[in-house]
């Protein structure tokens, strides 16, 4: 192939010519930006290993040109990238607060949102692997050395433990989501249950099963976990029933406080159904005969408890998904959008709220 010919000194050199808006090409934008077309491919993807200074460049000339990816090449590309990294380094963080020692990582909910971040990253050629962030002697640089060492650049963040909301971790060169709405900062895009849909969707189905005082017992602990979201499909709930049905809900400071507070609660409320934001169903309270239990976290889509099945494998593998996602376009560091992805609950009928009396 002939290879075009050099300016000689005191030469102009020829004019780069500009394609019609929309038209350019990945070589285009190399022209113009004054790199290779390699360069360009990672400058896109905002790959860490080239220069901020280029990949700001190039940014700029493919802004300037309107170039647009072909998503089909994108996802060819990617493809083959991932087959080209090498096993051990195809892993993404599992990045836990936790003691191994608290309660907490053996719940049904924790348990499955492991499990199933695990099987979607296996699914998409990585390895979920755990990094304890509050190990004895781990700081955050430490912590974000060892993940730059491992040559690992996604990081799933588990909830974290009771009322608490900040995690100290670096996120620069990260791609990172958290599991649940605990992690305020920093932010981070999140997956969770979508609590107030869950509320709402148990609240017309206790009225459909006949039920006119519905009442609702949950911790401050939790609720404000939850942003009060659960609290809130509820007043608004109830805001529509009349005003002989609505009861005060209970809200204990911890969940311990319940099993203390709940009959005398019952008493003055007289509630026909009690809905639980904290329910342990190997430790259920005791409530008055013929009230019916419906919990917002029931264990199994097809179970004996009546409540919302929130799906928590699901909501792990859609977090795993979103890392990938977000290592895949070059999404690293903070986001600036605070994106907060929500998973609908789903009614199960159970047996343990069948109807008033029943």
């Amino acid at each position: 192939m002939k290879r075009a010919r050099r300016p000689t000194a005191g030469e102009t050199p020829p004019t780069i010519k500009t394609p019609a808006k929309g038209a350019a090409t990945m070589s285009d934008v190399a022209a113009r930006a004054g790199c290779a077309r390699s360069t360009v491919s990672m400058a896109l993807r905002n790959d860490p290993r080239i220069p901020m200074e280029t990949r700001s460049r190039v940014q700029q000339a493919a802004a300037a040109l309107e170039y647009r990816t072909n998503p089909l090449v994108a996802a060819l590309m990617t493809t083959r990238r991932m087959q080209r990294v090498p096993v051990d380094h195809a892993v993404l963080a599992f990045v836990t607060t936790h003691p191994r020692s608290d309660p907490a990582r053996s719940y049904p909910g924790y348990l499955s949102f492991v499990e199933g971040a695990r099987a979607r990253a296996a699914e998409l050629g990585y390895r979920l692997e755990e990094f304890p962030l509050r190990q004895n002697g781990m700081t955050s640089r430490r912590f974000a050395e060892i993940l730059r060492a491992r040559n690992i650049h996604g990081a799933l963040i588990a909830p974290l433990p009771r009322d608490e909301k900040h995690v100290d971790l670096d996120c620069r060169g990260l791609a990172v989501v958290g599991l649940g709405t605990s992690v305020v900062s920093p932010v981070v895009e999140r997956v969770s249950n979508d609590h107030f849909q869950s509320m709402m969707l148990a609240m017309a189905m206790c009225r459909k099963s006949g039920y006119e005082r519905v009442g609702f017992v949950v911790s401050r602990l939790t609720s404000e976990r939850l942003d009060d979201r659960w609290l809130s499909g509820y007043l608004l709930a109830t805001s529509r029933y009349p005003v002989e049905q609505r009861l005060e809900p209970l809200l204990c400071e911890t969940p311990e406080d319940i099993s203390g507070e709940l009959a005398g609660w019952c008493e003055r409320e007289r509630p026909e159904v009690v809905v639980f934001g904290n329910f342990d169903p190997a430790k259920p309270f005791r409530l008055p005969p013929g009230v019916g239990v419906v919990v917002l976290d029931a264990p199994a889509i097809d179970g004996d408890w009546t409540g919302i099945f929130q799906d928590d494998l699901r909501v792990g593998a859609i977090g795993v998904e979103h890392v990938v996602s977000r290592i895949q376009r070059g999404a690293f560091g903070e986001d600036d959008k605070a994106r907060l992805h929500l998973l609908a609950g789903q009614w199960v009928r159970g047996k343990t709220a069948l109807g008033p009396q029943r």
